[in-house]
């Protein structure tokens, strides 16, 4: 081989070997469209706790702003009949679910409707109206529906605006979405955004 020309060997040899992706690297990398990360994932999961309920209690549990969100409800289905105005009354105190009042536990304090609410764990009631809501979270935890619900234990009243939509959903579920508890049921979405207070 000619002197001149070892060099270039050389050369040629060193850049192919630094640009040449390792193994490690290359397994990695993503193979296909399908397995780029999005922002899809949920920011929550649920658990399905007594199914032998006709409305099964369940767990929502969650991440928002950092506070760790858990929602335990009964899940109460259409089953054809009206809900809004009807089976669920405009204006008057709802346990916002099924059976046992819905309870609300937060690790940490979080601001909600322009308030503070801290952590804790809260039974979640609700004041159904046609375009504004209020929601409601008393310090009594424990309680069977709106039976016994005591207003003088109240610790935070917000209001919520609903949202009516075209798909329709048979159990009632809480949800996280862009920052937001969401309460889904009927063509009935009520986002309500929470921050780390």
């Amino acid at each position: 081989m000619p002197k001149f020309l070892f060099p270039v060997l050389l050369l040629v040899l060193t850049f192919t070997a630094c640009n040449t992706p390792s193994h490690k690297a290359s397994a990695e990398a993503p193979q296909s469209l399908a397995d780029v990360p999005t922002d899809t994932t949920p920011a929550f999961t649920t658990t399905v706790l007594q199914t032998d309920l006709a409305s099964p209690r369940k767990e929502m549990k969650g991440t928002i702003d950092g506070v760790n969100l858990t929602i335990n409800y009964g899940s109460p289905a259409v089953k054809g009949r009206s809900l809004w105005g009807t089976l669920i009354p405009f204006g008057k105190v709802w346990r916002t679910g099924a059976n046992e009042a819905t309870r609300v536990t937060i690790d940490q304090a979080i601001t909600i409707g322009g308030q503070t609410l801290p952590a804790g764990t809260y039974s979640l009631f609700s004041v159904p109206g046609a375009s504004e809501w209020e929601l409601i979270f008393n310090s009594t935890a424990d309680q069977w529906g709106a039976y016994e619900y005591d207003e003088t234990k109240d610790v935070l009243r917000i209001k919520a605006q609903p949202q009516l939509v075209e798909n329709s959903i048979e159990n009632l579920e809480f949800t996280i979405a862009r920052g937001s508890l969401v309460l889904s049921w009927e063509k009935l979405r009520l986002p309500v955004a929470i921050s780390k207070a």
